[in-house]
């Protein structure tokens, strides 16, 4: 998949990271590819580090390419879900932070390029006060752009073999609108939820 517009900077970066995407979940590599393509293509007020940001959107599923569906199994208990969320982002932390390594990515912008993956999705785990964990201008913009891409038919299409039943995916989708920073954001994903309860 190529980002059209992707500065020359994180090239080396994406290049090594598709594979391993495309070796993760379906989709994973689409979901990433649109994600970076959101934050380009950002014309708003908010400020956030392009040189942070870039980095997590294109690396932050790739730990879910160590968790295949056979490997799923293993993944047991009540908390199952929450479990695999946990597994994927630290995973994905030591995945990017070998990958930043290897390109010879800023130091300080790794360091944070890697706390940001290793908790971008604790707004879905029950345990954790995830509102002071999202506690910088980065985290929060990633936060809200992670999320957008959800409220798509295509990325529907793609999170269904995790979620068979479409109206249970889109009362889940619609509570997680709750967990959006920005207004801007959420007026984004109110108009991609009225499309989607349209759809059959």
């Amino acid at each position: 998949m190529k980002i059209e517009n992707l500065p020359k900077k994180y090239e080396k970066i994406w290049k090594k990271v598709l594979p391993i995407l495309k070796n993760g979940r379906p989709g994973d590599d689409i979901h990433a590819g649109e994600t970076v393509k959101l934050v380009l293509n950002y014309k708003g007020k908010l400020k956030f580090d392009m040189d942070v940001v870039i980095p997590v959107a294109m690396m932050h599923d790739i730990g879910h390419s160590v968790i295949l569906p056979e490997h799923f199994a293993y993944v047991t208990g009540p908390k199952k879900i929450a479990n695999a969320k946990l597994v994927h982002m630290l995973a994905g932390a030591k995945i990017a932070k070998d990958i930043l390594d290897a390109v010879g990515y800023d130091k300080k912008k790794r360091k944070e390029v890697v706390e940001i993956i290793t908790i971008h999705d604790f707004d879905q785990l029950k345990e954790v006060d995830w509102k002071k964990v999202y506690n910088t201008p980065n985290k929060k913009f990633f936060h809200d752009m992670d999320a957008l891409d959800r409220y798509t038919e295509e990325r529907i299409t793609n999170m269904s073999f995790v979620y068979k039943n479409r109206k249970k995916l889109l009362d889940l989708l619609e509570k997680m609108m709750d967990n959006l920073f920005y207004d801007e954001f959420r007026k984004i994903a109110e108009d991609g939820m009225r499309f989607l309860r349209k759809v059959k």
